[in-house]
């Protein structure tokens, strides 16, 4: 079978896995139920969004179908009139029509859908019926109440017995209610769903590392019961959603999962990102910067609110997740993360603060010219795959207002909310924010930032940090943002440096290295990485030495410009690197994919230790071949330490000296055993060593027991061939120094001159010891020579 029969052939199993999956969804109840009644634009009474997936659904089994003609026309001939009398309708020169959602809505991720729906029973349908699922796997997005789980201690199967009460419910959940007995069948479906879920994780557990629970093996009855959990409302506004996923999944592709469940039913929160690797994403999340101009002195200032959690203690923009309980689409919230966190506290509304109003209607293109909005495309996308920004001017009066409250070092106390509220500080009382609506005060400080226009720096006048990804952001100077601001300041725009050499060749090669690629990554998935982003691929060329690495070719230098600031992204399970080609020279190395080494010209330490970490060494290595590593290229090796307890792949080597500390950093990105290496110096302030091996009963080991500790040497047991015998400690310069043995200057026991000490004054027996007659004192316990 040809490249080209095989490609079209994984389409039509994409086109035919996506059919699957609409009619799992519509199966497990249609449409968001908020969403129900309501369009796209959240225009009561419209059935718009009804008919559009209907009119989907139909226009991929048309394009599945066509698909399937054109590949058994190049796979055999003769075919397509057996075809046509299959599917009558179809007629030479058809094509199928585009989809019909919004704008900003993207076609389905083929890829990330093939193998969402994982159907364990199925029945064979008829030729023009919709498949019927018997049993699948289902997910359950619990992430926007997980405070309402934590505070209020319940967990999935309590919701799904408040959700069938016998009663009715009342409009909010609380986690006070007295649950009643629920219908036998119903109870009987919670405990199978809950021991299946209770299995799973425990053979999963590394599977999802969010509010996320999966149930395999769903049948359409339970699948009715677990439904019933989207009708329910709480005070904090959010909302859970059931969704396909598969069982064996990791967590990046149960989050896509949910995305697309999500977005195949309300395609409003997809998201087009801005620069460089643009494309449609999930938007789960938003950011609202309001920012103050003064045109007279060219200065730009930005709203920041302190954010005291633990983990986190910087300025920050102000910023929340989406909540689909309360939110028809991300204007929404951007209003309500306004107003909850700042707004309210002053007591103004949204147009009293912004010299513009955000647009009621979802999809309605923002031409504003006081908002500027700006998608950041996140490089580590499995819970967040964008991150809208909102940069709204704001009005004198709320400038003014603000600047009131603030202090002398320029800190702004927030005001008091007026009423009952909870501060994000008193844990004790965070339950009333669930039991009766109390407002969550989550911010009590801010502060306006001055922004250096030429640089993007953020300046503070305080001590305290920024966050670090907001000041990247700005120091990138994105070209949108930075047109936007020129306009509204008056000042020029800032020129943008190219990100290749000065002295580049304007006929190339236009190449780049990636490093880094995830070892299942064909050319194919390399290809994709770049074309999807709107960089056309010439060529791609992956090494086996060093191992995870590839050459990639480009047509022009304006691709290659583009390509080299697409470093950082994922790519299928791994963060790859792209830095540009740089032929090798014949006489530093002798591998094809491998990086020119270069000599170390940074600081060096003038005292010990010196001290480098090893990262990336493939799995085969041990102690012995890290130390041979530095020592064949003549660096004076003191101690080696591999592996390490907390880092998988890595090790340190600490040298004798100062230059041998030099060569070895000069060996950064060094193919060792088939793997580039990365050195660099060992920070001082981390303790990697492995924990120490338990010590055994006497000559010959513990008693046949096997160490499980972490410490434990990954290169002990393994075969491996090597003609030199095992190094000394004498080699690495490790050899503990022999002990000087001095005259004795204390009589022994049994000498004519020995005599017994006197108790020390105060002890708390006096000269009385305990008896012990198993215990007899030898001249072994006064000499330590034996220990030699």
């Amino acid at each position: 079978m040809s490249s080209q029969q095989r490609e079209m052939q994984q389409q039509l199993q994409q086109q035919m896995a996506m059919m699957q999956q609409m009619a799992m969804q519509q199966q497990m109840g249609g449409m968001n139920p908020q969403m129900q009644g309501q369009g796209y634009q959240g225009q009561p009474g419209s059935t718009s969004q009804m008919q559009q997936m209907q009119q989907m659904q139909s226009q991929l089994q048309m394009a599945a179908m066509m698909q399937q003609m054109a590949a058994m026309q190049q796979m055999g001939g003769g075919m397509q009139s057996q075809m046509a009398q299959t599917y009558p309708g179809l007629g030479q020169g058809q094509t199928a029509p585009s989809n019909g959602l919004n704008a900003n809505a993207p076609e389905f991720d083929p890829s990330a859908m093939a193998k969402v729906a994982e159907v364990q029973k199925e029945e064979t349908p008829e030729v023009g019926e919709k498949p019927v699922i018997k049993e699948v796997t289902v997910g359950l997005f619990l992430e926007e109440i997980a405070f309402f789980m934590e505070d209020m201690e319940k967990d999935l199967w309590w919701l799904l017995r408040m959700a069938h009460q016998p009663d009715g419910i009342g409009p909010y959940i609380c986690g006070d209610e007295q649950v009643q007995q629920v219908d036998a069948a119903v109870e009987a479906a919670i405990q199978r769903l809950k021991e299946r879920a209770d299995k799973h994780a425990e053979d999963h557990v590394a599977q999802v590392r969010a509010k996320i629970v999966i149930i395999p093996a769903v049948d359409k009855v339970e699948r009715e019961i677990l439904n019933a959990l989207r009708n329910l409302k709480f005070h904090c506004k959010g909302q859970i959603q059931v969704f396909p996923c598969i069982k064996e999944a990791n967590n990046a592709a149960i989050w896509q999962a949910y995305f697309n469940c999500v977005s195949g039913m309300e395609p409003q929160w997809l998201m087009k990102s801005d620069g460089v690797g643009a494309k449609s994403v999930f938007a789960r999340c938003a950011a609202i910067i309001p920012v103050y101009i003064d045109r007279n002195k060219k200065e730009i200032k930005i709203f920041n609110v302190w954010c005291p959690e633990k983990k986190k203690r910087h300025w920050a923009f102000l910023e929340g997740d989406i909540l689909r309980g309360a939110d028809r689409h991300i204007y929404d919230t951007c209003r309500r993360i306004f107003n909850s966190q700042v707004g309210h506290l002053f007591g103004k509304q949204w147009s009293g603060c912004f010299l513009s109003e955000l647009p009621e209607i979802a999809g309605t293109e923002l031409k504003e010219p006081s908002i500027c909005t700006y998608v950041k495309l996140e490089q580590d996308g499995h819970r967040y795959p964008c991150r809208p920004h909102f940069f709204l001017q704001v009005t004198e009066d709320f400038y003014e207002t603000t600047r009131c409250y603030e202090d002398a070092s320029g800190v702004i106390k927030l005001p008091q909310p007026e009423g009952d509220f909870v501060k994000w500080d008193d844990l004790a009382s965070a339950r009333r924010v669930h039991l009766d609506g109390t407002f969550f005060m989550e911010h009590d400080e801010a502060r306006w930032v001055i922004m250096e226009y030429e640089t993007g720096k953020l300046m503070a006048d305080d001590t305290r940090q920024l966050r670090k990804e907001n000041g990247d952001l700005l120091r990138s100077q994105p070209e949108k943002l930075w047109k936007w601001l020129a306009e509204r300041t008056g000042l020029a725009m800032v020129q943008r440096s190219s990100g290749l050499p000065e002295d580049f060749p304007e006929d190339g090669p236009f190449s780049v290295r990636m490093s880094g690629i995830d070892k299942t990554a064909t050319d194919e998935d390399i290809e994709k990485y770049f074309e999807e982003r709107d960089v056309k691929v010439k060529s791609v060329e992956q090494f086996d030495v060093p191992r995870h690495t590839a050459r990639i070719d480009f047509h022009d230098k304006a691709s290659l410009e583009v390509a080299i600031q697409l470093s950082g992204h994922n790519l299928l399970r791994r963060k790859v690197k792209v830095e540009l080609w740089t032929d090798n020279d014949m006489g530093t190395s002798t591998v094809m994919g491998a990086k020119p080494l270069k000599p170390y010209v940074g600081p060096l330490p003038d005292e010990p230790p010196f001290k480098v970490i090893v990262k990336g060494l493939d799995k085969s290595v041990n102690q012995r071949d890290l130390g041979y590593f530095f020592w064949d290229r003549d660096c004076e090796c003191k101690e080696v330490v591999y592996p390490l307890k907390n880092e998988r792949h890595a090790g340190t080597v600490e040298f004798n000296d100062k230059e041998s500390l030099r060569k070895a950093l000069g060996l950064n990105s060094a193919v060792f055993k088939g793997r580039e290496v990365s050195i660099s110096m060992f920070n001082a302030k981390e303790d990697n060593r492995p924990a120490p091996a338990p010590r055994s009963s006497g000559p010959g080991g513990g008693g046949g027991g096997k160490s499980r500790g972490k410490g434990d040497d990954r290169g002990a047991g393994r075969s491996f061939r090597d003609d030199r015998g095992p190094p000394s400690r004498a080699e690495f310069g490790s050899e503990r120094p022999r002990l000087e043995l001095k005259p004795r200057s204390k009589p022994m026991p049994g000498d004519a001159n020995y005599r017994e000490d006197s108790p020390p004054r105060g002890a708390a027996f006096g000269s009385a010891r305990p008896v012990n007659d198993r215990y007899k004192t030898t001249r072994a316990d006064a000499d330590d020579n034996w220990r030699r």
